[in-house]
This record gives structure tokens, sequence and C-alpha cells, in this order.
């Protein structure tokens, strides 16, 4: 299933405000509690090795590994026996694309000039060594804030481009109505493949990627209907003609897995202004 991520042009991704910045020496019997935040956080492996705990599943970061945590996301940090030096740093970021390099990347030299960048800003913005707490220096180099976090923006940008290059799968649209057109045409391929069988709209939900209550107004404003709707009525299209072959109804019904025959004659009506038999015997007049 492809994912289509919207974007501006002019800003494809901002990083709007920095929360924590710390470069840590880590024991190897080092080990921060679960959190989760309302921001992002990501990881960098300077040396040895850590560990990244995240929603039950454990991921081993070494020398040159990047992590990336998205809002919301439980997570806890280890070493497990292996002494580390980190970087980690909190911020917020208003763009969505972020969620293509969530988890494990491995930087390249290119991005690993930018981790040094960003720290080297960040002592001539803040006291050193750094705390959870950011506390600016006195008299901080001009500009330093700022170029921090463009550095971010630059580093998660490289990260998305890298991840797109890996992955045929991703797609970047410069409108909002070729985004609609590619969901759209997205969903209808999935109800399409499950007209004889039953998908939900949580399951349509996970498999696009986005909440129910987007992808049905997205939905509904395009096709003027909302997709379960929709679905009933290109089911009840595929009925009309497997009744026009004398199938029963019962039968029509339980090849397009309705809940029962009583249902499907319900949607049918509805839909169609007939019952099954009524329709039956005006088609075949």
């Amino acid at each position: 299933m492809r994912k289509y991520y919207n974007y501006f042009v002019k800003k494809a991704l901002a990083v709007k405000k920095l929360i924590t910045i710390e470069h840590m020496v880590l024991s190897s019997d080092f080990e921060y509690p679960a959190e989760t935040h309302a921001f992002h956080e990501f990881i960098y492996v300077d040396s040895g090795q850590v560990t990244c705990h995240t929603n039950g599943k454990k991921t081993v970061l070494k020398q040159g590994d990047f992590f990336l945590i998205l809002p919301n996301e439980t997570h806890r940090t280890t070493t497990e026996n292996h002494s580390a030096t980190a970087f980690f740093i909190c911020f917020g970021c208003t763009s969505e694309v972020s969620e293509i390099v969530r988890g494990r990347s491995t930087l390249d030299k290119e991005m690993r000039a930018l981790i040094g960048k960003i720290v080297k800003e960040a002592k001539n913005a803040f006291r050193f060594p750094f705390e959870k707490k950011l506390v600016p220096l006195e008299k901080p180099t001009f500009g330093s804030q700022q170029l921090i976090e463009n550095y971010v923006e630059e580093l998660l940008i490289r990260l998305v481009r890298q991840k797109a290059n890996e992955n045929a799968d991703i797609c970047f649209v410069m409108n909002s109505l070729e985004f609609e057109n590619g969901l759209v045409n997205d969903i209808v391929a999935l109800l399409k493949e499950n007209l004889y069988g039953h998908i939900s709209l949580n399951e349509i939900s996970e498999k696009t990627f986005y909440s129910k209550t987007y992808i049905n107004n997205i939905f509904k404003k395009n096709l003027g209907f909302s997709i379960m709707q929709y679905y009933n009525r290109m089911k009840i299209q595929e009925a009309k003609k497997l009744l026009r072959e004398n199938l029963s109804a019962a039968t029509v019904s339980d090849l397009l897995q309705f809940e029962s025959p009583n249902y499907f004659t319900k949607v049918f009506k509805k839909i169609t202004g007939l019952t099954p038999t009524q329709y039956k015997k005006t088609t075949l007049q």
C-alpha cells in the first residue's frame, strides 16, 4: 500500500522548538525508565552500544546509529553491559513526514557531520555539559539556536530522502488535490479487493496510516459517501450482477459476506428501492 505525504514546497519539514539536549557518557549498567511525551526525540550513538525499547520492541544501536522516537511512543533506554556515549535531543516538529524516519537509521558521513554541527552550536547557545533543562548562556553566539533547529531539519530531510530512495512505496505529492485523489483511489482499491470479503474502517485506517475520521472526511468530500456507504453500494452493484445470473438472495448474501440474508435485503432495498426478489423479477422481464 503506497502511503502519500502531503507537504508545502516552501517548508517540507519544520522544527519549531528545542526542548532538551543531552550529550551523555553511559555506564554499562545504565537504564533510563520508560517514559512517554508529546514531542519528538532522537538518539545518536557516538560510541559503544545502546538499546532502545519502544512499544515492546528492542532495537540495538551501535556507533553511527540514529533512532527517532515519535510523540506519545512509550520508550526507555538501556546499555545492557555495554558502555556508550550518546547524544539525545527532544524537539517539536510540525511535519508528518518525520514518521518515515521513525526508528533506527545509520547515518552517512554528511549526516554525522550535521550531528557535530548541532553539538557545536548547542555549546554556543546553552550551558555545557547539557542537562535536561536547557540553560541559555548569558551571551550566546548570535543565531546559534536557529542553526541547531536548521541542522536538525536538514538531518531529518536527508533521512527522509534516504528512506524514500530505499522504499518505492513512499510517494510525495505537491498539492492537496493530488494527495486526496491518491488516498481515495487507494481506499477504493482496498474496497474492491474485499468485495467478496469484509474490511472494516479500522483496518482501512491501519492500512492507510490515517485516522478513521480523517479518511472518512476526505472520502466523503471527494465521492459524496462515507467509506462504508460506498462499500455497501459497491457490494449491491455486484449483487445485481449475481442476481441476474439467477442466484438466490441467500447465496448472494453469503458470497458477498453480508451479516445475514435479512440484512442484505435491507441494504439492497435501501439503495435500489427494491428487494432482491423484486429486482430479479424486474430484470428478468
